[in-house]
């Protein structure tokens, strides 16, 4: 019997790893809040089951074949629901979903971006936005407004805000991306479309 020397080291999985991850869940999804959510469940998946790790494979193989089960898993309940997973952008509102989002998950055309002028050095229309900005913020609920103004303002990383708001990564990207929907569309709304 062979004894093996491939052991786990979850705490440099991320920066080992994620980039890696990412980019191959990337090229199986074509969705970049997608591949970071699958990545995030993979990384969860593995500590779960860290113990059930046999060293017959290295760490990135293991991973990898973690995140390919993941996508795979995403693909066969998209196909039986017809529609592709949206659990990530649930909402109260069906309304607000619908605004949003087509029913294959995509953004509806009504709510694309409108095109900003970055040229522009008129100082009242940043102060403008700006004040637009602070109006938004205060408007959003309590812990989409702390995450936007550490992540946002602050420029705290991934981890620390997590430990700060005691949420998992998985959720910090979910109410990260709705934090953002949310604060787009009151822009919109108040600045871009006067």
């Amino acid at each position: 019997m062979a004894i093996t020397t491939n052991k786990l080291q979850p705490d440099k999985w991320i920066d080992t790893y994620a980039d890696q991850l990412f980019g191959y869940a990337y090229s199986k999804t074509g969705k970049s809040e997608l591949a970071e959510d699958l990545v995030q469940e993979t990384f969860l998946a593995g500590l779960k089951s860290k113990d059930n790790f046999k060293g017959d494979s290295t760490e990135r193989t293991w991973l990898f074949s973690i995140l390919k089960f993941k996508i795979a898993d995403h693909y066969r309940k998209a196909s039986t629901k017809r529609e592709i997973n949206n659990s990530r952008f649930m909402n109260d509102d069906a309304s607000f979903m619908d605004t949003f989002f087509n029913e294959d998950g995509g953004w509806t055309n009504n709510v694309l971006p409108g095109s900003l002028d970055n040229s522009t050095e008129d100082a009242l229309e940043n102060k403008e936005l700006g004040a637009i900005m602070n109006k938004c913020i205060s408007k959003l609920p309590e812990n989409y407004k702390q995450l936007v103004i550490l992540k946002l303002i602050e420029d705290e990383k991934t981890e620390i805000i997590c430990k700060v708001l005691n949420i998992t990564t998985t959720n910090y990207w979910v109410l990260m991306h709705r934090a953002k929907l949310k604060l787009r569309n009151c822009i919109q709304k108040n600045w871009i479309n006067q």
